[in-house]
């Protein structure tokens, strides 16, 4: 190839000024669909992994130590059923919220690159139906998927009690819960599972097979809420590769977030009236 016919491709510096390049770079080789262009891969998911971690017992000890200075002792932590709830929930909040921080530094320092955009929160294009009806019909897909499969996990019921109802006995434990569940929870886990861990996936193996093992994780990853309820797991799973398969139609973490929304809305709704807006706490099986 002589060098008039070598492709020139180019990105706008923050100075203004183009930066040329003989080959594209790395996170945007022509042949990886546009979607799934992203500069981290492997090395960052493991990365990711051990992160988590070690984040996961730093965090639990910082809250430990807070609870004992608080008058929580850990003999009343392992033994009551309300402060290991809220003791749960606030070691999840706190790492959800220092993994998304994690993931913005990476991407805005090492990358240089604008966060939300780059890990997949693009334009949510909806063609000829307005915007914000494409939303709203996303968040009523995903209340219809939580509506079937809460019908489908009375198939199997599971015989004992799960480690998610230990949250769901306390009134104010519960509403912390659910309220994490509609706000921060479809945030967090559509970045990190759609928006950050698909695209690798997707990369190396191609998008079905991206759809599938992101879905295949992120049920998997739930499984310690509902173990050993393998039918709840299972089902849990399959939503999880209905929600990448949407990002993967879309091309945006932005719809498989509105799904997702829709699907904990449900639940949230669901608990609310069956538990006569908390007046009523559901009996451990």
């Amino acid at each position: 190839m002589s060098p008039d016919s070598t492709p020139a491709y180019a990105r706008e510096l923050h100075d203004g000024s183009p930066e040329f390049y003989s080959e594209p770079p790395h996170f945007s080789h022509p042949r990886i669909p546009e979607d799934i262009r992203v500069p981290w891969g492997w090395t960052d998911l493991l990365l990711l992994v051990g992160l988590t971690v070690l984040l996961t017992f730093l965090i639990a000890g910082l809250a430990m130590g807070a609870f004992s200075l608080a008058g929580v002792s850990y003999t009343t932590l392992t033994n009551s059923t309300h402060e290991q709830g809220l003791f749960s929930v606030v070691v999840q909040v706190l790492l959800d919220l220092a993994i998304l921080g994690y993931l913005a530094l990476q991407i805005r320092l090492r990358y240089q690159e604008p966060f939300w955009e780059t890990i997949g929160w693009r334009d949510f294009d909806t063609g000829v139906i307005p915007r914000w009806a494409g939303c709203l019909g996303l968040v009523m897909l995903g209340s219809v998927i939580s509506f079937l499969v809460d019908i489908a996990s009375d198939w199997h019921a599971p015989k004992g009690p799960l480690p998610i109802e230990s949250v769901l006995q306390d009134p104010m434990n519960a509403l912390f819960f659910m309220l994490i569940s509609v706000t921060l929870a479809p945030l967090v886990e559509e970045t990190i599972f759609r928006g950050y861990i698909y695209p690798v996936i997707g990369k190396a193996w191609g998008a079905g097979l991206g759809i599938l093992l992101t879905g295949a994780l992120f049920g998997g990853l739930h499984g310690f809420q509902l173990w050993p309820a393998y039918w709840q797991i299972a089902l849990l799973i399959l939503v999880g590769i209905i929600f990448t398969w949407v990002r993967a139609k879309a091309k945006t973490v932005v719809a498989s977030y509105f799904l997702h929304l829709g699907y904990n809305g449900f639940l949230f709704v669901g608990f609310l009236a069956s538990t006569h807006f908390l007046k009523s706490m559901p009996p451990l099986h």
